[in-house]
């Protein structure tokens, strides 16, 4: 096995096995003239059908009782697309309410009857509201309840404790869709990951990185309830800071750093997106596009095991003990005692990537 911190080209062994040939994934995409879509496919990075859509997805989550997709648009969008994959087409298109925008996640209850989606409220006076977390069902997708997330700039968000308790990534970037890409409040950003009670929007905890540009954008749940959360740093070009932290609600008092060398955060570029965990390994993959590597990380001890190098890489999943990549440039890439290339295909592959069978 390579050292500890080694940069390799092929990605940290693990145990010997192999993708399920049942193992489906999807993603979003964009095709090579600009048109948007929601694609899956096979373990073999066979593409299974595809789905044109109108704006451009960010994250996606599936529901296996009524065997459909959400895709959520990229912020300031504000559709929300319900697709039927064994139809192969658009169930519903849904659209956030009046002055508000989705943030481009969502995550299911843990049978599925509820649909939780992060947004963004606005108005005409650029004022910086607190994000809210708006719950519909998913017969009819009508709102039941709507709560604040504990933060500006709610992103990620994930289900734990067997789904009493939901933890969400507010980043503490204000943006207005007026002018969609301009952050409007780096100096004084207020990033968190808050915990809050899945049926009432309680407030239970909430818990700021050590450096108030540190932008809590995504992040994963392990089977034992430990949260790990990426940043994207909004400080200065040449500042480096540790852009992975780990935390037990009720046991850590604050973000943990995971455990790494500086140089190794400098490869980063400041910059993380993707997170998956693979529990039969006990590890943590985060991808950053804008360092061309993805990092792996030992979940017992919150230390670094590998970095591999992989130019643009997007969206990460694991499936049976291995690691799915994409990225920009269309590669599949399945990550496991070897890096071997599954498919290339002529789109540039989104952020994030789900495993749904």
């Amino acid at each position: 096995m390579l050292a500890i911190g080694a940069v390799a080209s092929a990605t940290v062994l693990m145990s010997g096995c192999a993708l399920s040939q049942t193992s489906q994934f999807a993603s979003a995409f964009t095709d090579l003239s600009g048109k948007h879509f929601v694609g899956w496919f096979d373990h073999n990075g066979n593409m299974l059908g595809r789905v044109k859509i109108q704006a451009r997805a960010h994250d996606l989550t599936y529901c296996r009782k009524h065997k459909t997709l959400f895709a959520f648009s990229r912020r300031p969008g504000n559709k929300l697309y319900v697709i039927d994959i064994n139809a192969g087409a658009i169930k519903k298109q849904i659209l956030s309410s009046a002055e508000q925008h989705f943030y481009g996640h969502g995550v299911l209850s843990e049978g599925g009857d509820l649909l939780y989606t992060t947004e963004n409220r606005f108005d005409n006076s650029y004022k910086a509201y607190e994000g809210v977390v708006v719950v519909r069902n998913t017969t009819n997708y009508a709102i039941e309840a709507e709560f604040l997330s504990g933060g500006v700039g709610p992103h990620q968000l994930a289900l734990m404790n067997q789904g009493k308790i939901i933890v969400v990534a507010n980043g503490g970037i204000h943006t207005h869709p007026a002018s969609p890409r301009t952050k409007l409040n780096i100096e004084s950003m207020k990033p968190n990951i808050s915990y809050l009670e899945a049926t009432s929007g309680k407030l239970i905890g909430s818990f700021s990185p050590p450096n108030n540009q540190l932008s809590t954008r995504h992040l994963c749940v392990s089977n034992d309830n430990k949260v790990y959360v990426g940043c994207q740093y909004q400080g200065e070009k040449h500042h480096t800071q540790p852009l992975i932290f780990s935390h037990t609600l009720h046991d850590d008092p604050e973000l943990e750093a995971l455990k790494t060398e500086l140089n190794i955060w400098r490869m980063f570029n400041q910059y993380t997106a993707s997170l998956a965990i693979d529990p039969v390994n006990n590890r943590l993959a985060v991808t950053s596009p804008r360092g061309g590597v993805i990092t792996y990380w030992d979940t017992q001890t919150d230390s670094l095991l590998e970095v591999t190098k992989q130019r643009d890489c997007a969206g990460i999943a694991s499936s049976n003990g291995l690691f799915v990549g994409s990225t920009g440039r269309g590669e599949l890439v399945r990550q496991g005692q070897r890096k071997v290339s599954l498919q290339k295909h002529r789109l540039k592959w989104d952020n994030h990537m789900i495993n749904i069978v």
